[in-house]
């Protein structure tokens, strides 16, 4: 199954839709993180700090995952923070339902346009208006057309525009679908601008054979289409999508679409839906950024490991050939000693026959020699005057002899040449065992030691709570529970945070803090929620240094009251309760510390069953024996090396060992275990 690698005219509508919530936003910076992608930041009162990314051919829109630029911006960034950073974002558009989106911003008095072209290659383009016309002022490649040019100085024009199929009435889709010559889903893909998939959707829908060809459909078959076709766009028409990404067998993400498609119920796909389309694009191609970046660290990786086996094997193959060159060496040395008198003879005659004859009737007379089967002439095989070398052949070996020198001095000469090579043979090994030390060292350190360039990072978002201070947990089900960490929180808990049909908690053990179930108008609690807020509730309390368990009873907020019995005296932070009482009876002693990783990006802390659900990366609890500042610095290590490369600078950020501490209840404690929800 193809993977998705750019957004459609399709997506482009759904996201520019959600994209209008950027009207009114202020512009503060523009990047270029490579070399087709733009990064614009930007504050809007109603929704704050807004990341949009534009990746020239392939997609727009906002992004949590905030890309490092370079140190050395580009020209086109820096040209575009001189025409916008100020600026107002007035309008975004999506024109004529192509892949192209219009951005316009007003800064002082002056208006200026982006031009993002996502077909083909693509382009951003930064344009201004000039008596009615945009001219470009640059754009991000220069680029030339057969119709148009895109360089500064010139009019901005637009490629020929396509059939925008949310407008198309019955007689123009008709007409269009009559009077081509591809078969129907190949029409409705590119005459109708909709791409294939959702041709392909239109064709399953209307139960008709995507291969057909327009000449054979009769005009209830193309009103049929025209039908299905009309329906299938409604979620664009009444801004009514329902986000989702694809996955494949193996759970890859392969499409990102804004409404649910029948193309992959029929296949049985997986879907994972999203709150806006934004959210499931910026999930989508980070992910396949962060595939993109995994693969050129494994290649890297793996371009190493085999420059560094490829040289470990040379290394060795040339310590071969010195020891077998040394072995051979030392033959030959051994040679001349075992035909001592010949050799000597060899130089003797040559050296003597220079006195009388010159080089070329020496060369005649040994020739003439071999003829006679003379034995010393036959072992000459050439003689190098102009270097005074005579090569003899002795037992297979050709053996180079200096005829200026003795027996002894030639046989020592070799010998000493065959010692250098042994030297030779024993550095090109212990060359191939270091080499071999660098192989182990970068297997050891992985591929995880190469960046291709820094990866995407998920941008921390908080917010302050007004239960922030108190400690506190959202259950399973959502529901907030809260509980005072001193006598003052547990009267304000009390006074001003509890309803009368909230549910309070509490220990029979002194030192056990006010716990309220903020129930919040819902008649019926799930007992998950229920059983999660007394394990809570014995969890934080007294109880956590001295037992594994602890008894824990319910009531209504309005059974809790500040007014004791004649003669008798409430502390702060003490209360009376009155009427009947639900206990829960040896509630185990548990808690969790987790990230949480979604709308807003925090530690978290409460029962496991309700931490390990909201959390991405959390630790389980029980009381033990270890310190709690040796604990917290545990766990602040295991997030961090457990941690995503896209989460790295969330968790980095959150998990300071004193805040994690401050989640802990009062007591030491015991890892029980440390895991990763990759759901």
């Amino acid at each position: 199954m193809k993977m998705k690698k750019r957004m459609s005219s399709v997506d482009m509508a759904a996201s520019v839709e959600e994209l209008k919530c950027l009207e009114g936003a202020r512009i503060e910076k523009s990047y270029q993180l490579t070399e087709d992608e733009i990064l614009i930041k930007m504050y809007h009162y109603d929704h704050g700090k807004l990341n949009l990314i534009i990746e020239a051919g392939k997609r727009i829109h906002l992004t949590d995952y905030p890309r490092s630029a370079p140190e050395r911006p580009p020209d086109f960034p820096m040209v575009m923070r001189k025409h916008t950073q100020g600026g107002t974002l007035e309008n975004i558009n999506q024109f004529n339902f192509d892949r192209i989106v219009e951005i316009e911003i007003n800064r002082g008095e002056k208006t200026v346009f982006l031009v993002a072209e996502l077909f083909g290659e693509g382009n951003v383009v930064l344009c201004r208006e000039e008596e009615e016309k945009s001219e470009i002022i640059l754009p991000l490649r220069w680029t030339r057309f057969k119709d148009r040019s895109i360089e500064p100085g010139r009019v901005y024009t637009y490629p020929p525009s396509r059939k925008n199929p949310l407008e198309l009435s019955f007689e123009e889709f008709e007409k269009t679908i009559t009077s081509s010559e591809k078969d129907l889903v190949r029409t409705l893909a590119t005459s109708m601008n909709i791409g294939g998939t959702y041709a392909e959707e239109i064709c399953i829908r209307a139960e008709m054979d995507k291969e057909i060809k327009p000449c054979d459909m009769n005009s209830q078959d193309i009103e049929k289409i025209y039908y299905v076709f009309d329906n299938l766009f409604e979620p664009l028409k009444n801004r009514n999508i329902s986000p989702q990404i694809v996955k494949d067998e193996s759970g890859e993400m392969v499409d990102v679409v804004p409404f649910e498609l029948e193309l992959y119920k029929k296949k049985g796909r997986e879907t994972e839906e999203y709150e806006t389309f934004n959210e499931a694009l910026d999930a989508f191609f980070t992910s396949k950024e962060m595939d993109m970046l995994e693969d050129k660290r494994d290649n890297k990786f793996k371009e190493k490991l085999n420059r560094l086996k490829a040289r470990k094997k040379g290394q060795l193959s040339t310590a071969k050939k010195y020891k077998e060159g040394y072995k051979k060496g030392i033959e030959k040395g051994d040679l001349i000693y075992l035909h001592f008198q010949e050799v000597k003879n060899i130089l003797d005659t040559i050296n003597e026959a220079r006195d009388n004859y010159s080089w070329g009737e020496i060369k005649e007379k040994i020739e003439s020699g071999k003829e006679k089967g003379i034995k010393h002439a036959e072992s000459v095989k050439e003689i190098d005057e102009n270097n005074g070398i005579v090569k003899i052949e002795l037992d297979g070996y050709e053996i180079p002899l200096d005829i200026r020198t003795s027996v002894e001095k030639n046989a020592e000469r070799i010998y000493e040449k065959a010692k250098k090579l042994k030297k030779k043979s024993k550095g090109a090994v212990k060359a191939a065992d270091e080499t071999e030390k660098l192989i182990e060292d970068l297997k050891e350190e992985g591929k995880e030691s190469f960046e291709a360039r820094e990866p995407p990072q998920r941008k921390v978002r908080r917010k302050e709570f007004w239960y922030d201070k108190f400690r506190w947990f959202k259950t399973f089900d959502k529901f907030l529970v809260i509980a005072g960490r001193n006598a003052d929180q547990n009267e304000e808990i009390v006074k001003n945070h509890m309803n009368s049909n909230d549910l309070f908690y509490h220990t029979d053990m002194e030192g056990a803090p006010a716990t309220v179930l903020k129930v919040e108008g819902e008649e019926k609690i799930p007992s998950t929620t229920l059983e999660e807020a007394a394990q809570f509730a014995a969890s934080i309390s007294s109880a956590w240094k001295k037992f594994y368990s602890a008894d824990v009873y319910c009531v209504s907020g309005n059974q809790v009251t500040k007014t004791p019995e004649s003669g008798e005296y409430i502390g702060k932070g003490s209360f009376v309760i009155r009427g009947d009482r639900k206990y829960y009876r040896n509630v185990e002693l548990k808690h969790a510390v987790g990230i949480e990783i979604d709308k807003y990006t925090r530690l978290i802390a409460g029962p496991p069953s309700a931490v390990s659900h909201h959390s991405k990366y959390y630790v389980k609890l029980k009381p033990g024996d270890k310190c709690r500042s040796e604990v917290a610095e545990k766990i602040s290590a295991y997030f961090k090396d457990i941690a995503d490369q896209a989460d790295q600078k969330i968790v980095s950020t959150l998990t300071k060992s004193d805040d994690i501490e401050r989640l802990f209840p009062p007591g030491n404690l015991k890892i029980i275990d440390m895991l990763k929800n990759d759901n």
